[in-house]
């Protein structure tokens, strides 16, 4: 009976819990665009600088979309060589197969050719006890099955080697398809690179006049600050799930996003006045940037002035950014672990060097990640 009273609530829970995943889903797709909207009015062009922004911008998502793109071929061809591997190796062992049956194939042919094709009649007058004849009768029949076994598995051998031989050409073939796609995406990225190069000089050569750098920071604080406050308002309403660790116990015991030096210290004052609201990690470009903690993707695309920014939502009020991002692997809505690659280190965003700029948030307001993760 109370195997059964459960199997009933179950059921009857079942359309509520379908219904309640399809709010979150539509709530999700409101929230997207609802910060598709605010991007186009943070990134409004406006003057000639915020044109070069403008290209700027065009520039780096370019080359992100095509770093995406070439992992995602390199991690292809890997995949292919080492089933390629496989599958030589199998016909190897294929091969080796048919050498041995084949010895055996030409004994049993020789021995029936030798027997010519009365050889049951040939055995019989050969037997001098009658008692014999039914022994020898049963042990030809063996004979006769186990020369049809071994001449079907060689047959079969034959048929697996043409099999895997043809799948090693065509393997090969694709392969030799994916390199000269990867070479080619390469090429455009190149190109794209030097672009952006330009591009940035032209922007540096304009920010030197006027005190157009200072105006430029507190124009990126500024999208940022507003960006965090629509997207905090915006997930207010969505549930987190009650299993998981609450940010806040979590405090000083967290894996910092990269293993990298840190540039500059929170609340640091920098040269134009304004501080650091969090760390900038120096790393290789390309390496893995990982989730500090559980969360859901809220925003994950490119900011101006932060290039490709990655927004996670760990609940109760805290968040924690990774900007200038060479590429991002994870879309708005998608649940991440503690350690899971979110993006890639770059230098987007107009940056000269490597790194990720990553701050941590707590109701819209920086907290020192110091404080947040391990020493």
């Amino acid at each position: 009976m109370k195997t059964l009273a459960l199997f009933l609530i179950t059921l009857l829970s079942l359309p509520a819990w379908s219904q309640a995943e399809g709010d979150e889903q539509a709530r999700l797709a409101e929230i997207k665009q609802r910060i598709e909207s605010l991007q186009q009015e943070l990134n409004q062009v406006r003057g000639q600088r915020d044109q070069l922004l403008e290209d700027l911008e065009d520039n780096e998502k370019d080359i992100s979309g095509l770093h995406r793109r070439i992992d995602q071929i390199r991690e292809g061809m890997r995949s292919r060589s080492e089933r390629l591997r496989e599958l030589q190796q199998e016909q190897q062992q294929l091969q080796e197969s048919r050498r041995s049956m084949q010895r055996r194939v030409e004994q049993e042919i020789a021995a029936a050719y030798r027997l010519g094709r009365q050889e049951q009649i040939k055995l019989l007058l050969n037997q001098q006890d009658p008692q014999n004849v039914a022994r020898h009768l049963r042990y030809h029949d063996y004979f006769l099955q186990e020369r049809s076994r071994i001449i079907d598995s060689y047959l079969e051998t034959l048929a697996s080697l043409d099999t895997v031989t043809t799948s090693i050409e065509r393997e090969r073939e694709t392969l030799e398809a994916e390199r000269e796609q990867l070479q080619k995406r390469q090429s455009k990225l190149h190109n794209a690179q030097k672009n952006r190069k330009l591009t940035l000089e032209k922007l540096a050569a304009r920010l030197s006049n006027g005190g157009g750098e200072l105006q430029q920071l507190q124009g990126d604080r500024s999208r940022l600050q507003k960006l965090i406050d629509e997207v905090g308002h915006a997930i207010a309403t969505l549930v987190s799930p009650g299993e998981q660790k609450p940010f806040a116990r979590q405090r000083g015991r967290m894996q910092w996003p990269v293993k990298g030096r840190r540039a500059n210290a929170y609340g640091q004052r920098r040269a134009n006045g304004i501080t650091w609201k969090g760390v900038t990690l120096r790393a290789k470009e390309g390496s893995p940037v990982q989730s500090i903690h559980r969360g859901r993707v809220v925003f994950s695309d490119y900011l101006r002035g932060h290039g490709m920014l990655v927004i996670l939502d760990h609940g109760e009020g805290y968040m924690s950014l990774y900007a200038h991002n060479q590429s991002l692997t994870r879309n708005i809505g998608e649940w991440v672990e503690s350690g899971d690659t979110i993006a890639r280190v770059g230098n987007s965003g107009g940056l000269s060097q490597s790194g990720v700029y990553f701050e941590i948030r707590h109701r819209g307001k920086a907290q020192d990640p110091t404080v947040w993760c391990r020493a």
